[in-house]
């Protein structure tokens, strides 16, 4: 204990220090005949009987499980119908078990491995929603992160903590992806795989500072050993339909894990805006434009993943994985009709416009894992390579035609645009695990990262007489950057106290060149990132604390120095000169019995990079730019409840208050101008099980939200209200699941930008209300259910 002690003083002060040490339990399986049992299925429950970790028997009917922790455990084992458990064993050192009997005459219709686990799991530094046997698991992901504890969507964004910088990882595996592409992989993909959704907010040294807070979707692995698969469908329907159709497989062997997931989706999707601004000239309001647009979008997706994992002996592990999403002739039309109007609602000008885009994505992430254990306690080498191939290219024919009357800012033309985006990233990562004691164990480890990021741009048509509008007619600009980062991190573990404290420090070095420019962009900076999460638990109190510092940096399409049409009045424009954004995050936590927790926070951002609509009332367009706020910051106050009522209620109820200021720069008047407004945040979900056989799941969720802000726009209150039913039968082999999405249809989204000669209002009407169909079916050795895979690397998502 007083080494434990001396050493995280000494961390404290230098950022490096020691780990703990864990155990291993050596036994076999027999049959009644004291024949040894090969592949049979061997598990590590808790006293409480939570799966810890799982393997199988070799040749000779051994089996080894390592990296166990002091405590009270059980093992089962099971093979074909058979199954057999031991008694309740104490670690406290390395166990030698006497042989596991497995009885032919003890044969069960289904062995089943049930995890009497809560829906939601509280630790410090992240909080785990078990999403199995509900009625949301027949649906797809991103519907399962729309219902997570913790997790926001709004306008089809992701937000954890007030904060949209949020990454998503598969399997501890960055998803590289821009966020529209990632709905679409997240739609097109089962939740039927999924064990558990982890939201990291307070993310470990280990991880790169890059980005926002980290959302693990943990897959299942197959346990046992042969083969299985499955079969699924969804359909919804909106206004238009869409429907995804899909397979999984999972194959295990004595020491290959392989498993795939196939979904190929067909998606229509409607989109309605309804945009009014106001112009002025000379101080005064002069001329109201008014614009009613809809969006008919048809895509096709097939969306590939692989897992590889091998065992090359009993120190050394290989493991392959791909994500792979490819979008070909996916095509939106957009129509729109907008009236110009003087101060006196005197007709002056009518446009009708015809927009089609036409786009081709194809995105893949390969991921190469070696894992080298260096002892039985715990002590191991990972080094992990990666790369991703990101290919996106857009057709788009604009046609504007002034049907009535006349204006000066605007004129019949056809504009043509062709763009395309090439992305390579790559990646090596190694680290290293070192338990040092009972108590402590030290990671460290180092990462180099190098991105590179060519556009280009062809545009044809427009006026070129109007003044402060210069699109490019074409142009190629290339990006280049390189990270070097390492880290050191600490956890420690006594009896009532958990602390991880670590250390990151990144170096990077960017160069933004553009073909039609004779000078190029560079930039070269070094930054630490800290982090802490230190809970205290004793009887049935809790107390957690939780800080820690990250960086975004710009996003590959906002750092593009094109201005280019959008519509026949708005214009979109990169930023070359966007500076990376840093966020600072404190929370002090209390829990209580596990399932009430109360919550005060705070975050400070420094440049916080933001897209906005800015309105030059010279030219009557419409600006879409980004650009770094002066300052954005925000604290408040959460209380929440996660409990079992009854043995069949499971209830989660959250209610946020918080402050919100956003502070940024008129490009007009180069005032500074301050945004802010307090926010209520309320989510409610009731999880059922239901009927003798447990075999009936419903779910029902809603959401509201206060005025909220963003940038220079701020956004009305919403609410959504939905419920899914789910039916499993065939000895739980299949299932049907139904629901209904946003049955009120008060989803919309509307936000307003009205200060000194700023007057833009926006309404967005999605296909919010959806009725959604799923059926699922199970094949092959279904006998002991799937178990979570996890394996962490990262990567940036700054595609």
């Amino acid at each position: 204990m007083i080494r434990s002690t001396y050493l995280t003083v000494i961390f404290f002060l230098t950022f490096s220090l020691a780990l703990a040490q864990d155990f291993t339990i050596n036994g076999s399986v027999v049959d009644e005949n004291n024949t040894p049992v090969v592949l049979a299925n061997v598990i590590l429950l808790s006293e409480e009987g939570e799966f810890i970790k799982g393997t199988v028997t070799d040749d000779q009917g051994d089996y080894r499980i390592h990296s166990i922790a002091k405590g009270n455990y059980r093992i089962v084992a099971s093979y074909i119908a058979n199954t057999v458990e031991s008694d309740l064993l104490v670690v406290t050192s390395n166990i030698e078990m006497p042989p596991l009997v497995l009885q032919s005459a003890q044969e069960l219709d289904e062995v089943v491995v049930t995890q009497n686990k809560p829906k939601l799991e509280q630790l410090a530094d992240r909080h785990i929603f078990n999403v199995e046997n509900t009625a949301i698991s027949d649906g797809d992901i991103w519907d399962v992160l729309k219902r997570t504890p913790g997790v926001m969507v709004m306008n089809n964004r992701l937000y954890v903590n007030g904060s949209s910088k949020v990454n998503i990882m598969i399997n501890g595996k960055l998803v590289n992806l821009p966020e529209e592409d990632i709905i679409n992989l997240l739609s097109g993909s089962s939740a039927s795989n999924v064990q558990s959704i982890e939201v990291i907010t307070s993310p470990p040294a280990k991880y790169s500072a890059e980005g926002g807070l980290l959302i693990d979707i943990k897959m299942k692995k197959n346990l046992v050993a042969g083969y299985n698969g499955a079969v699924f469908n969804r359909y919804t329907q909106g206004v238009l339909p869409k429907h995804t159709v899909g397979t999984d497989h999972f194959l295990k062997g004595k020491r290959v894990d392989f498993s795939t997931n196939y979904s190929f989706s067909h998606d229509r999707d409607w989109i309605r805006y309804s945009d009014a601004t106001t112009f002025f000239e000379d101080g005064q309001e002069n001329e109201i434009w008014t614009a009613e647009q809809k969006s008919i979008s048809k895509g096709k997706s097939h969306n590939l993943n692989l897992f590889l994992d091998i065992e090359l002996n009993e120190k050394n592990a290989l493991s392959f994985s791909s994500t792979s999403s490819l979008s070909p002739d996916n095509n939106t039309i957009y129509t729109s009709s907008t009236d110009i109007e003087s101060t006196n609602a005197d007709v002056i000008a009518r446009l009708k416009g015809l927009n089609t885009l036409g786009d081709d994505t194809y995105n893949t992430s390969n991921y190469l894992d070696w894992v080298h254990k260096l002892n039985d306690k715990g002590a191991e080498i990972a080094t992990n390579a990666h790369f991703t191939y990101y290919d996106s290219k857009d057709n788009q024919e604009l046609n504007n035609d002034i049907v009535e009357g006349f204006t000066e800012n605007t004129s019949e033309n056809t504009l043509n645009i062709s763009s395309d985006q090439i992305i390579n990233l790559f990646s090596a990562q190694t680290d290293l695990t070192l338990p040092l004691s009972k108590q402590s164990t030290l990671e460290t480890g180092l990462k180099f990262a190098n991105i590179n990021s060519e556009s280009s741009i062809l545009q044809s048509g427009f006026d070129e007489t109007i003044t402060n509008i210069n699109p490019s007619e074409s142009g190629i600009f290339n990006y280049d950057e390189q990270i070097y980062a390492g880290y050191v991190s600490l956890s420690n573990s006594w009896e009532k106290w958990k602390l991880n404290v670590g250390l990151r420090a990144e170096y990077t070095d960017t160069k933004g060149e553009l073909n039609i420019l004779s000078s190029a962009n560079t930039n070269s900076y070094f930054d630490v990132f800290p982090n802490l999460s230190m809970s205290y638990t004793k009887d049935k109190n809790a107390f957690m604390v939780k800080y820690y510092r990250r960086i975004t940096r710009p996003r590959y399409s906002s750092i593009n120095p094109f201005q280019y049409y959008i519509s026949a009045n708005s214009i979109f424009e990169g930023n070359p000169n966007l500076k990376p954004a840093y966020r600072s995050y404190i929370e002090v936590d209390y829990v209580y019995d596990k399932d009430y927790k109360f919550a005060l926070f705070t975050s400070i951002k420094s440049d916080q990079q933001v897209q906005q609509f800015i309105q030059d009332n010279t030219t009557n367009f419409l600006i879409a730019q980004y650009i770094n706020l002066e300052t954005n910051y925000n604290f408040g106050a959460d209380a929440s409840v996660s409990k079992y009522f009854t043995s069949y209620w499971y209830f989660y109820f959250l209610v946020s208050q918080y402050y919100n200021q956003n502070k940024f720069v008129d490009v007009t008047t180069n005032a500074i101008i301050d945004n802010s407004t307090w926010t209520t945040y309320l989510r409610a979900n009731n999880y059922f099980t239901l009927l003798k056989d447990e075999s009936l799941y419903a779910d029902m969720a809603f959401t509201y939200i206060s005025p909220y802000v963003q940038g220079n726009a701020s956004f009305r209150a919403y609410s959504k209200l939905g419920i899914n039913f789910r039916k499993t039968f065939w000895n739980k082999d299949a299932s049907i699941s139904i629901g209904v999405e946003d049955i009120f249809n008060k989803g919309n989204i509307y936000s307003t930008r009205n200060y000194l000669e700023q007057n833009n209002s926006t309404s967005t009407r999605r296909e919010n209300r959806l009725f959604v169909l799923g059926f699922r079916y199970k094949f092959g050795n279904t006998k002991i259910r799937d178990n979570s895979k996890s394996k962490s690397t990262d990567e940036n998502n700054r595609l």
